[in-house]
């Protein structure tokens, strides 16, 4: 891992296996979630900066499927499966992600975040549209940016719920 001059991460030690979850959600068909979506985008990747050395990716899908992913490996799949309480939100974020839309620009490369910047991929069936969000600034940001931001930092409160009750059940990952 690298610190540039302004004291911030600059690239990640990842593992090909996280590399390659990455890849495939960022290029998952839209055709698989036509039925789920009712806006354009039918899914988000979410690139958050956790530490100089850890970074997790947010994956949501207009279905209600949600998984965290870590560039360490490690990974938290399939809470919805087995918790009703993360269907609704993680719906609630990728319907709200047509807000971002327009905000967005499309991309065709999908480097990690430097800095303290989260980069949201939204997953369209025109393409991936990309728009940072910078955590630290975000009161600052657009309405829309903002909305999104505070959707997905509740997504993230309800899969740590979800990882922590799995963890007492005996069902930790």
């Amino acid at each position: 891992m690298a610190i540039n001059k302004q004291g911030s991460f600059d690239n990640y030690l990842v593992t090909e296996k996280y590399l390659s979850i990455r890849n495939t959600a960022l290029h998952f068909p839209a055709r698989q979630m036509k039925a789920h979506a009712r806006t354009p985008v039918y899914g988000m990747v979410i690139d958050i900066p956790m530490g100089p050395t850890l970074l997790c990716t947010l994956v949501a899908y207009a279905n209600g499927a949600c998984n965290l992913y870590f560039n360490n490996g490690a990974e938290y799949v399939g809470a919805a499966l087995r918790h009703q309480t993360v269907i609704q939100p993680t719906r609630l974020l990728v319907g709200n992600a047509i807000q971002l839309l327009e905000e967005a620009k499309p991309v065709k490369s999908f480097p990690l975040p430097m800095g303290r910047e989260h980069y949201v991929y939204l997953l369209t069936s025109k393409g991936i549209r990309m728009r940072a969000i910078d955590p630290v600034n975000v009161r600052q940001d657009s309405k829309a940016a903002q909305t999104i931001y505070i959707l997905y930092q509740q997504l993230m409160q309800v899969m740590r719920s979800a990882q922590m009750k799995d963890k007492a059940a005996g069902q930790g990952q």
